[in-house]
């Protein structure tokens, strides 16, 4: 009988020690990504380049940029992307209303999917300029991404079956 306590308490001391560590690890990993965004979000506001921020996220590509999404004093939504490495490259800005918005480009993107399953939707820097990256799994389960160009929706590159 004490056997079977002291096993018992081992078993649950242990599943516990494992859910808090993994916890703890978790949010330790996170905290980067946060200041980082909080960082990017501080310096167009400081800046007075945005007087409201909607969205923030970091885009990853050849280089890695901040995206920060909101409005300007005069009401504007634009988004803002500041690289990651200080350089001497200016931040680049567009104007939402100058291209497709996050919907359209959800829609463009999954219009050949029926079962497919959205995993985010970002708008980013490459070589061609601002895109938007459309992260979805598909009916089979395979991981696809869309790349449409930010101006006018066309495609620009599409990686499938992952």
């Amino acid at each position: 009988m004490v056997l079977k306590r002291w096993l018992l308490f081992i078993v649950v001391f242990a599943f516990s020690l494992t859910v808090i560590l993994s916890l703890l690890i978790y949010f330790q990993a996170k905290i980067p990504f946060k200041e980082a965004n909080e960082n990017a979000e501080t310096y167009v506001t400081k800046n007075h380049l945005l007087a409201q921020v909607d969205a923030s996220y970091v885009y990853n590509s050849t280089n890695t940029f901040h995206t920060v999404i909101g409005k300007t004093a005069k009401g504007e939504e634009k988004a803002f992307f500041l690289p990651e490495k200080k350089t001497d490259d200016a931040i680049m800005e567009v104007k939402l209303r100058d291209g497709i918005s996050k919907e359209k480009a959800i829609e463009l993107a999954m219009s050949n999917e029926k079962n497919g399953e959205l995993l985010h939707a970002k708008l980013g820097v490459e070589e061609v300029g601002p895109v938007w990256e459309i992260t979805y799994v598909n009916e089979k389960n395979n991981l696809n991404y869309v790349y449409l160009l930010f101006d006018n929706g066309d495609w620009w590159k599409k990686i499938s079956n992952l």
